[in-house]
């Protein structure tokens, strides 16, 4: 094994910090100090030129920005002793903890020759340095691209010296957004009533999960739900007993398990149907979620398009109700239009008005925006596409757990949510469709089941809903997933809904006031169980890290929604999103933390 020795950042970086001084510092501190140091090592970086922030010098695969471009460390003595060039990298991003990490990773491997670099066991300095328990796994795999970019430069200086030098060359900043969102005059919110909450003291008891503690004796507080939520034993024991008891294929076999597990598997459909108050039950067809139901009606409905046909979305879709429709319109020359979002984040209805026409066939909306919360007025948008013809799909992966959807009500002609957002498992949805418009579509996938006579010459698809469901389902998760309705139904989803008011309100009236806190989204009467917010001076990386410490689950990132984060002027935001088993107490904790986080490592 290569013998070990100190790497300094070097004199041209932070002039003293050598790779055992960090190491020996992370090996002494314990908890948010860790987390502290990270970000003060990133701070003595030197400054990164911002003509240097260019996609050509950006590391792919981590959460935040993060930039590296190479050098040749002191060309001039080295050109004239012979040896091989050292080289010599500068970094950073913009997130404290992560240009903490960059500061390490130069630490490692700033003035070396390439062949140095790649032969040095990065791992075992990982391990030395207890990071790998310290970032966890997002940051350990942004880390780890960090490092993936270095080794790649390494091996271009080995193969093409020359080309080094190229990589800094100064390149013209990236365009940025012209218009930043700003929240208008928010709606009187009501005061928070903690006698309309669920009994949550008895819901939590049918979550295993949340019983958990960590290693430094924190319970866990669970504010990620609108990523996924947990599941009750209720949906795991009805998954389990399928599996011990009578599991089989189901529409096949003509014994006695395949004949049980059809039976609950089509239980599970009128679960659906009832849950969305479907008209007939062949317009349920299951699917593996959200994503899967919209890329089904992309590309099987939108296989009619023609060039010059527009797809109106709007401009706070998630990515899943974006990049098929783009997929498709590239296809077919069909054209996308966009709803703006207004400043009191809405959609601009007037602007959505003058976009419709007689070239509008396809409208695409989330019920309830997943970064905002913003709750949409479907049945409003419905009615301005029907008036010329269109149809309207409706994402509702954020509203179907949490609010009452009837889809005749609404007159959608398309809706789509996913089962691991509403107590379920994953790898399981359900598509919603007028049984006209899925009489009238092509089948998406071809295979078993999907068919009702196949000759050497072709084939006749099997009645609705099995048309779209080619190959063996999800049998299991759509069993647990009609648990998971039959649970929420119980309990009641208006019941569930005013619950999630509430402990919005009374986070807006905690957060509000904390300084520097920003809140996008509108009041909480006007959106969904969620607040999404920025914290000036901490990026929403290190906040939810610095939140994990204490044992708090939040979402950082831009949420699947690049364009709508580009429009309110941030690359990042942190999302608490509640559910029917989280507390005030909790939301408190949260409001407790980011007060401590926002007078300590606020810069």
């Amino acid at each position: 094994m290569r013998e070990r020795r100190d790497y300094s950042i070097g004199e041209t970086m932070t002039g003293t910090t050598t790779l055992d001084e960090i190491c020996s510092e992370l090996d002494d501190l314990e908890g948010q100090e860790r987390l502290q140091y990270l970000m003060e090592l990133g701070d003595e970086l030197p400054e990164f030129p911002r003509e240097w922030q260019t996609e050509a010098n950006r590391v792919l695969g981590c959460m935040s920005q993060v930039w590296v471009v190479p050098q040749v460390a002191n060309s001039k003595q080295q050109t004239g002793n012979g040896g091989p060039p050292k080289l010599e990298f500068r970094g950073t991003s913009d997130a404290a903890l992560v240009r903490g990490l960059m500061a390490f990773v130069l630490a490692v491997y700033n003035d070396h020759t390439p062949q140095e670099i790649l032969n040095y066991p990065i791992e075992e300095t990982i391990e030395r340095a207890g990071l790998r328990n310290l970032i966890g796994m997002q940051r350990s795999s942004g880390l780890r691209s960090m490092i993936r970019r270095i080794r790649e430069l390494a091996e271009l200086a080995q193969t093409a010296p020359a080309s080094i030098a190229q990589k800094a060359a100064v390149a013209p900043p990236a365009v940025q957004p012209t218009v930043k969102l700003q929240p208008a005059a928010i709606a009187q919110s009501q005061p928070f009533d903690r006698t309309k909450l669920l009994d949550t003291a008895a819901i939590r008891r049918d979550f295993p999960i949340l019983q958990r503690k960590f290693e430094n004796g924190l319970p866990l507080i669970y504010l990620d739900n609108g990523a996924s939520t947990q599941r009750p034993t209720q949906v795991l024991d009805a998954m389990r007993r399928v599996e011990e008891t009578c599991y089989s294929n189901v529409h096949r076999g003509g014994h006695a398990l395949a004949a049980e597990t059809t039976q609950l598997f089509e239980q599970a459909r009128t679960s659906a149907q009832e849950l969305l108050h479907a008209r007939a039950l062949q317009e349920i067809i299951f699917t593996s979620g959200t994503t899967a139901g919209i890329n089904l009606v992309a590309q099987s409905y939108g296989s009619n398009l023609q060039a010059g046909d527009e797809i109106l979305l709007t401009e706070m879709e998630h990515h899943s109700n974006i990049i098929p429709w783009q997929q498709i319109a590239g296809r077919t020359g069909a054209v996308i239009r966009w709803i703006p979002v207004r400043e009191d984040f809405h959609l601009d209805l007037v602007a959505a008005e003058k976009l419709v026409s007689s070239r509008t066939k396809i409208v695409a909306v989330t019920a309830i925006s997943n970064v905002l919360g913003t709750m949409n007025p479907l049945r409003a948008i419905c009615d301005l596409a029907h008036a010329v013809g269109a149809v309207v799909m409706v994402d509702a992966a954020q509203a179907a757990p949490h609010e009452r959807l009837d889809v005749q009500e609404l007159d959608c002609d398309f809706l789509a949510f996913s089962g691991h957002k509403m107590l379920g498992p994953t790898g399981i949805g359900i598509l919603y469709a007028k049984e006209k418009q899925l009489q009238a579509m092509p089948p998406f996938l071809g295979g078993g089941s999907m068919i009702h006579r196949v000759t050497l010459d072709g084939f006749t698809p099997a009645d609705l809903p099995h048309k779209f469901e080619a190959g063996t389902p999800p049998i299991v998760q759509a069993i647990g997933l009609g648990a998971a309705i039959q649970y929420l139904q119980k309990i009641g989803l208006p019941r569930i809904r005013e619950h999630e008011l509430q402990l919005t309100r009374l986070a807006h009236e905690l957060l509000t006031p904390i300084p520097g806190l920003r809140i996008f989204g509108p009041a909480p009467e006007e959106k969904g169980g969620l607040v999404t917010f920025a914290l000036t001076g901490v990026h929403p990386d290190d906040l939810s890290r610095l939140l994990d410490a204490k044992g708090i689950a939040v979402r950082a990132g831009h949420h699947c929604a690049m364009p709508l984060h580009e429009r309110l002027g941030v690359s990042h935001s942190c999302r608490a999103s509640f559910y029917l088993y989280n507390t005030p107490e909790e939301v408190e904790r949260l409001a407790d933390e980011l007060v401590q986080i926002q007078q300590k490592f606020a810069r």
